[in-house]
Parts: structure tokens; C-alpha cells; sequence
């Protein structure tokens, strides 16, 4: 076996040597950028949901009332819509863009 120099040996580069800027200088593969979504949309759907829960409850109040003192002013209905529009609002404001 014959020792050859070691400038002389080759590779399957050809020879070529890479340094640490060459692999840095390399360009990266493309990645698609990820975006974080607020938590403020997330608190939108909950209110939304939770409203239309409520808001559920209260209608179906109207067909069996409970036995409270003021179930007559149907609280349900009022605070059913009102977790609905605010939910709605925020989940409108805070939904992340697809851009």
C-alpha cells in the first residue's frame, strides 16, 4: 500500500475541502413560516360557545319555567346573547390570518 501526501488524497468531492463557512454559507431549505395564533381568539370561541349554550337553556326555559323568584325577566336570553356577541366580536378581531 502506497501512502500518498495528503494534499494529493481524494474524496468524492473531488479533492475540494469544505471549512466551516462553507457550510454556513450554504443556503437552508425552505420552511413555511409559523404564525401564533392569540389567546384571545381562543377566549372569543369559548364565550361563543358557552353563549350559545346559555342562550340554548333559556329558550327551552320558555317551554318549562323554573321555580326561581325572577325567571320571569329570563336571564338565560340575556346573558346567553351577550356571550354571543362579545364572542362573536372577539373571535372576529382576533382571527388569525391565513396570509
Amino acid at each position: 500500500m502506497e501512502t500518498q501526501p495528503k494534499g494529493e488524497r481524494s474524496g468524492g468531492d473531488g479533492g475540494k475541502r469544505h471549512g466551516a463557512a462553507d457550510l454556513h454559507d450554504a443556503k437552508p431549505p425552505e420552511t413555511p413560516e409559523h404564525h401564533m395564533i392569540p389567546v384571545w381568539f381562543f377566549v372569543g370561541v369559548i364565550l361563543l360557545i358557552y353563549g350559545v349554550i346559555i342562550l340554548g337553556t333559556g329558550i327551552y326555559e320558555f317551554s318549562s319555567p323554573p321555580a326561581t323568584v325572577l325567571s320571569n325577566t329570563h336571564p338565560a336570553i340575556w346573558w346567553g346573547a351577550l356571550l354571543v356577541v362579545i364572542g362573536g366580536i372577539y373571535t372576529y378581531i382576533h382571527f388569525p390570518n391565513k396570509a
